[in-house]
């Protein structure tokens, strides 16, 4: 178990690093090159158009299809993504957007393949009481890529051209591949493929459980709500309070910082009923959204908003991955391996397209009215979204205590 949990958490961390740094440090170079912030925005909508442009083939994919090897094909693929990026640049006369867009693209494909499979081998992999713990260490390995990625991706680009930073990348990749040829696939528990799973069973089977419903639409309106402190946070530090841009760094990096604890928790720390922990992480965050609306109102106590800040975005880093490994963790205990893949292309397609959506909601919405109302008015609106999607969780259980 051991060694298959380090195997996991190694791979996870060195495919995303490649992922996060490439992706911060071609957006540096888009800017660089372009001048254009639109263009350099437009990085933030290709991961949700990919994810949701392979939601469909998704089962045929990954659900048919041997997964040790269609990671190893992802991760190659990434790879191909990358060396024919660097062939072609030193071919072409100067630096070209449509190649890096296509570079994006390609290492997007790798991703979106890789993760959907990694969380559906878990069944495959270990016995059925470290899931959690499998999946706590994959979201601590994220969070790490995720700290650590855009602070490598901006630290090299003063120091080396995306070329060679290309080549290191694709020597990263190659680690990764050889972390997953030693993972070991245990076959006595991996149910046969029939050949006829289809994205069309894969909508019906979902249609039929309302608690992985559930857990569809609280990823959709989580992403969505999360925009309201991605964009608020630095409006409320900056504007409101007018702290400095260290200060908003620092509250920013708690987050992650959270996660990262979060995670290391619950590799210790069992749950024994994910879809509570789910449902309760939601409820905590939309609490958390709700409070985000007090610290401005403190602009002459600056260490007092600080301090609840800090509270408050570390909360919201816990909420995130406490929900996240809970969500995973359930759905491979419920859901039929055989159509795993298709159910999490689905919640990651989802989750993705929100994201956009949720930034561009909010920062029209922090143009034109107060901050402190937008952050009441979405925690009371998530808080009492979560209890309608939960409700049927809390009939089963007042029922089963009678």
């Amino acid at each position: 178990m051991k060694k298959q949990f380090s195997l996991i958490s190694l791979v996870t961390f060195f495919f995303n690093i490649v992922v996060t740094s490439v992706n911060f440090m071609v957006g540096l170079v888009f800017l660089k090159e372009t001048g254009s912030a639109f263009v350099f925005g437009t990085l933030v909508v290709i991961g949700p158009l990919v994810s949701l442009i392979l939601t469909p083939f998704m089962t045929k994919i990954v659900d048919q299809n041997n997964h040790k090897i269609v990671m190893l094909v992802s991760q190659i693929f990434t790879l191909v993504s990358l060396f024919l990026y660097e062939v072609v640049m030193q071919l072409l006369p100067r630096w070209n957007l449509e190649w890096t867009y296509l570079l994006i693209v390609g290492i997007r494909i790798g991703e979106e393949l890789f993760t959907v499979c990694l969380k559906a081998s878990v069944p495959q992999i270990v016995d059925k009481g470290n899931y959690q713990r499998v999946n706590a260490g994959m979201q601590t390995s994220i969070a790490i890529a995720n700290i650590s990625g855009p602070i490598l991706g901006g630290f090299v680009f003063g120091l080396i051209t995306l070329s060679v930073y290309v080549w290191i990348a694709i020597l990263v990749v190659i680690v990764s591949t050889r972390f997953t040829k030693l993972i070991k696939f245990n076959e006595q528990q991996k149910q046969a493929m029939s050949g006829n799973q289809t994205f069309g069973k894969v909508l019906s089977y979902l249609n039929s459980q309302g608690n992985i419903k559930s857990l569809v639409l609280i990823a959709m309106f989580v992403n969505f709500f999360a925009s309201a402190i991605t964009i608020g946070l630095p409006i409320v530090v900056l504007r409101q309070l007018h702290l400095s841009n260290l200060t908003y760094s620092f509250l920013d990096s708690m987050t992650s910082v959270a996660m990262l604890l979060g995670g290391v928790l619950l590799t210790i720390h069992v749950s024994g009923d994910e879809l509570k922990t789910v449902y309760k992480s939601m409820l905590g965050f939309g609490g958390i959204l709700f409070l985000f609306g007090i610290p401005g109102l403190a602009k002459n106590h600056s260490a007092i908003a600080i301090m609840l800040l800090v509270v408050l975005t570390s909360g919201f880093g816990l909420s995130a991955v406490f929900a996240n490994t809970s969500m995973t963790t359930y759905i491979q205990k419920i859901v039929p391996n055989e159509i795993q893949g298709g159910i999490y292309s689905i919640i990651n397609a989802v989750s993705q397209l929100f994201v956009p959506l949720g930034s561009l909601g909010y920062g029209i919405l922090f143009d034109k009215f107060s901050e402190t109302i937008i952050f009441f008015a979405s925690g009371l609106i998530a808080v009492i979204g979560t209890v309608i999607v939960m409700k049927k969780y809390i009939f089963r259980k007042v029922m089963e205590n009678r």
